[in-house]
């Protein structure tokens, strides 16, 4: 499992990147000139279709001003940071890349909304919180990543209050075998994809009850 996570870890490795980030920041004006989630969103939405995909997931997932939403693999913060400026809301990320979770929280300072959006270098296999936390959580371009799928979706559910929603936009195998490389994984030895209704049947495995 180690290995594994090490493989995951070192594709997203991204040494630099608060520094990159910076520097393309500066054509917005000096260090200290606040910013919005909105100028950074062509930076910080990572995952395909980008800032429509977060919007339509959170739709789904009936974020409220009240909720507590846990982004999981939240990359360097942009999901995180627009719910919390869209709906109001208390955002935790996590991811397994400490310079995405550096960038996070400099991008996260940059926009003033360290208050209301927070993030962590963790697993997705083993979340540090405690059981029932959420409201909500997300998981947006992720599992093809994991192999333990029953862990991941055990740990969704785990960290859910009773009544919560769990709302996931992921990449499916369809088609036969994919052709390296690819964003998320050089080779096939981090890439670990599942037909729709396969990983369907992993969710509601976990105690899900599909929805939509």
């Amino acid at each position: 499992m180690t290995d594994r996570l090490d493989g995951v870890r070192d594709h997203y490795r991204a040494t630099g990147l608060t520094e990159r980030l910076k520097a393309v920041l500066a054509a917005f004006g000096p260090e200290d000139q606040p910013l919005t989630p909105q100028q950074l969103g062509t930076l910080d939405q990572f995952h395909t279709r980008g800032l429509a995909a977060t919007v339509e997931l959170a739709r789904l997932a009936g974020i409220t001003a009240g909720s507590a939403v846990l982004d999981v693999g939240s990359g360097v913060g942009g999901p995180a940071r627009f719910l919390a400026a869209a709906y109001g809301c208390k955002v935790t990320g996590v991811d397994l890349s400490e310079p995405f979770v550096d960038a996070a929280r400099y991008l996260t300072t940059r926009t003033g909304q360290s208050a209301q959006v927070a993030f962590q270098t963790a697993s997705a296999l083993e979340l540090p919180f405690d059981d029932a936390r959420f409201d909500v959580v997300l998981l947006q371009h992720v599992a093809m990543n994991i192999a333990d799928r029953a862990q991941l979706y055990r740990e969704m559910r785990r960290v859910l209050k009773p009544g919560g929603r769990f709302a996931t936009y992921d990449v499916v195998l369809k088609g036969g075998e994919p052709h390296y490389p690819l964003p998320w994984a050089r080779t096939p030895a981090t890439s670990w994809l599942l037909e729709a209704g396969v990983t369907r049947e992993a969710i509601e495995a976990a105690g899900f009850r599909t929805l939509t």
